[in-house]
């Protein structure tokens, strides 16, 4: 749960459709940690 806090807690994106992708993007990374 480490890399966790190394992504931070709050979203960069203003634009909705810009979360949507950045969570996408953590979530792909996060899977890569697991995957260690």
């Amino acid at each position: 749960m480490h890399c966790i806090k190394l992504l931070g807690d709050k979203l960069r994106a203003r634009r909705f459709d810009s979360q949507v992708n950045e969570i996408h993007a953590r979530m792909a990374v996060l899977n890569k940690f697991t995957d260690l």
